[in-house]
C-alpha cells in the first residue's frame, strides 16, 4: 500500500513537472511574440535604396588601384519588384579614385550575393508617441509599402505632419501650415484634392501648379530643414581620401596638386602632405581630377548624377614651428568661404573671393589653445544646409547661423533657387598655407547626401496627369496632413520613395481621399531602425565550396543613425 502511494506520488510529481515545463514554454513563446510584436523586431534589407547607410544584396570589392574597400549592389533574386542586374561586362566604379573595377567577385548569374544587412527595429517608441518617442525627422524608419500593404520598406523619415515640404537643390525645405495664409492654404488643399480626383479618374487633365502669388508667399516662409548631427555623420559620403592614393595617375584619377606649380611650397605626392614654408598668401593645393557629383558607388548602372556643392574637408594639421597658418577654401553658388587656423590660437571664417590676409574682415572669429611645434590637431571645415562650421580637435569652435539676429551666413532666397534649371556645383576644395612648415595627414573630402528630382525622364510614368518631376518638387510641394509622413532613401538615384510612388494597394484605395499618393499614413509606420546586428558575414576563402558567409563581420556591426 505504501509502495503504491509512493508510485502515485511520483507519477503526480512527474505530471506536475511536465505541466510546469509546458507552461514555461508557452509563456516564453507568448513573451517572445509580445516582444517581437511590440518591442523589437528583426528585418533584412533587400535592396540598396539606403546605401551606403544600409546594404541590400551586394558584393564587396577592394579597388584594384587605390585599395579602397567598397560595396556594389546586386539584384536580390528573392525580390521580384526591382533591382539592378549585374553581369558580364559590369564595372564597379571606385568612390575614391574613379577606377572602374571589372574583376567583380560575383554577379547575378552566380545567384550567391552577400546578404543584406540584418537590422533591429524598435517598435515601442512609435506606440508611445509624443515629442520624445514619436517619429522624428531623419529617423531611419520601417513602414508598410503603400502599394501592397505587406512589403516592409525602410527609408529615412523626411516630412512630418502639418507641414509643407519641398526638395530643392538637394536640400529639404519645410513650412509650418500655421504660417501659411488662408488663401494659399486653400490653393494647396485644392491642388491636393485635384490630385485625388485625377487618381480616382473622377477628373481628367493635368495637376495644376501653384499660382505666382502662392509661390511668392511661400518664398518667405520655406526654411531649410537642417540635419541632426547624428544623422549627418551617416549622410556624409566619400569624395576622396588621400590615405588611399591611386597607384596610377591618369587623366581621370583624383589628386591634390599645387595651384601654382612654379615655386610652390607644397608636396602632395605622398600620403603625408608637406608644406615647406612660404609667405605667399596664394600658395595652395586643390583637389583635381574628381567630378564633384552626387554619385553613389553602390550603383553599378546609374543615371548622370547631379552636381553637388555641400562638402566637408578634414585632416590632421601638425606644425613644425609656432608661426604657421592653414586655410581651407570652400565655395557655394559663387560665394567663397575660408576657414583659417593659426598656431597662435586664432581661428576665423571669412568670405572673400581672393585669398584673405590680415586686413580681410571675418564673418566669425574665435580662439583656441595655441599650437606648439609637433602638436597634431584634427581640423574639419564643412558647408552643409547653408551652414558653415569649423571644428578643431573634434570640437566645433565656429559656426554660422540662419537666425536673422545672429551673425553668420544666410541662404539665398527660394525664388533665386527656383530659377536654377539644374543644380549648381562648387569649385574643388583647396588648402593654403603661410608661415613656417607644417604637415597635413589623413586628408579626406566628403559630400552631403543630395536629394533630387531627375527632370531628364518621366518620374511618374504611369500617371499621365502627375508632375513630370515627381512629388515635392518646387512647383508641386507636398502638403502633409496630421496623419501623413514623407520618406526618402539615402541612395536617392536608386530609391523608389515618396518622390516616385505612383501606385497604391487596395488597403489604401478604400481610404478614399484620406490617403494621398507620396505619403505614408501614421498607422503604417512600424518602428525606428537602430542597430545592424548581422552584416553580411565573411566567407572562408580556404573553403571555396562553402558559398555563403559564416564568420561574423563584427567590425561592420553598427548603430543606425
Amino acid at each position: 500500500m505504501a509502495a503504491s502511494a509512493e508510485l502515485h506520488h511520483r507519477h503526480a510529481g512527474a505530471i506536475g513537472e511536465i505541466k510546469e515545463t509546458v507552461e514555461s514554454i508557452v509563456v516564453a513563446l507568448i513573451l517572445a511574440f509580445v516582444f517581437r510584436a511590440f518591442i523589437v523586431e528583426a528585418f533584412v534589407i533587400p535592396t540598396g535604396s539606403m546605401a551606403p547607410t544600409l546594404y541590400g544584396a551586394h558584393g564587396t570589392i577592394v579597388c584594384e588601384d587605390c585599395g579602397t574597400e567598397f560595396s556594389y549592389g546586386l539584384r536580390d533574386l528573392a525580390d521580384q519588384r526591382a533591382g539592378q542586374v549585374v553581369g558580364a561586362g559590369s564595372r564597379a566604379t571606385c568612390p575614391n579614385c574613379n577606377h572602374d573595377n571589372t574583376s567583380l567577385q560575383m554577379t547575378d548569374a552566380s545567384k550567391n550575393p552577400e546578404s543584406g544587412d540584418r537590422i533591429l527595429v524598435m517598435k515601442w517608441p512609435f506606440d508611445i508617441g509624443g515629442d520624445w518617442f514619436g517619429p522624428a525627422r531623419w529617423d531611419v524608419t520601417v513602414f508598410k509599402d503603400p502599394a501592397d500593404g505587406t512589403t516592409n520598406f525602410i527609408k529615412r523619415l523626411i516630412g512630418l505632419p502639418n507641414e509643407l515640404l519641398m526638395i530643392l537643390d538637394g536640400d529639404i525645405y519645410t513650412a509650418a501650415i500655421d504660417k501659411i495664409s488662408p488663401k494659399t492654404m486653400e490653393e494647396l488643399e485644392s491642388q491636393r484634392h485635384e490630385k485625388y480626383l485625377l487618381r480616382t479618374k473622377q477628373d481628367k487633365g493635368q495637376l495644376p501648379g501653384l499660382s505666382y502669388e502662392a509661390k511668392t508667399e511661400l518664398n518667405d516662409i520655406f526654411k531649410i530643414a537642417p540635419k541632426t548631427k547624428i544623422a549627418q555623420r551617416s549622410l556624409w559620403q566619400p569624395v576622396y581620401d588621400h590615405d588611399y592614393l591611386p597607384r596610377t595617375l591618369g587623366g581621370g584619377q583624383p589628386r591634390w596638386e599645387p595651384i601654382n606649380r612654379d615655386g610652390s611650397a607644397w608636396d602632395a605626392t605622398h600620403r603625408t602632405i608637406h608644406f615647406s614654408g612660404s609667405n605667399k598668401i596664394n600658395d595652395g593645393i586643390k583637389l583635381a581630377g574628381k567630378r564633384l557629383v552626387g554619385q553613389c558607388a553602390y550603383n553599378i548602372a546609374d543615371r548622370p548624377p547631379p552636381l553637388v556643392s555641400d562638402f566637408q574637408v578634414s585632416f590632421v594639421f601638425t606644425p613644425e614651428s609656432n608661426d604657421s597658418q592653414v586655410r581651407v577654401r570652400l565655395s557655394k553658388m559663387s560665394r567663397i568661404f575660408w576657414a583659417i587656423v593659426d598656431t597662435s590660437g586664432s581661428v576665423s571664417i571669412v568670405e572673400s573671393a581672393d585669398p584673405p590676409d590680415a586686413s580681410t574682415p571675418a564673418m566669425l572669429r574665435g580662439n583656441i589653445d595655441p599650437l606648439s611645434p609637433g602638436d597634431a590637431v584634427q581640423i574639419s571645415f564643412e558647408h552643409v544646409d547653408y551652414r558653415l562650421s569649423l571644428s578643431v580637435a573634434d570640437r566645433e569652435v565656429l559656426a554660422s547661423s540662419s537666425d536673422p539676429n545672429a551673425p553668420g551666413y544666410y541662404a539665398p532666397s527660394i525664388y533665386a533657387l527656383r530659377r536654377l534649371s539644374r543644380p549648381v556645383g562648387a569649385d574643388a576644395p583647396q588648402i593654403f598655407g603661410t608661415g613656417s612648415a607644417f604637415t597635413v595627414t589623413h586628408l579626406a573630402v566628403r559630400r552631403d547626401v543630395f536629394y533630387y528630382h531627375d527632370a531628364s525622364y518621366m518620374a511618374l510614368p504611369t500617371l499621365y496627369w502627375a508632375p513630370r518631376s515627381g512629388w515635392a518638387s518646387p512647383d508641386y510641394p507636398m502638403l502633409l496632413r496630421s496623419h501623413e509622413y514623407f520618406m526618402l532613401g539615402d541612395n536617392t538615384s536608386a530609391s523608389k520613395d515618396s518622390r516616385l510612388w505612383d501606385t497604391l494597394g487596395d488597403h489604401m484605395a478604400v481610404r478614399g481621399e484620406d490617403f494621398q499618393l507620396g505619403t505614408v499614413p501614421k498607422d503604417q509606420l512600424i518602428g525606428k531602425a537602430f542597430f545592424v546586428y548581422w552584416p553580411s558575414p565573411h566567407r572562408l576563402e580556404w573553403l571555396p565550396s562553402l558559398k555563403f558567409g559564416v564568420v561574423p563581420d563584427v567590425g561592420r556591426m553598427r548603430w543606425i543613425r
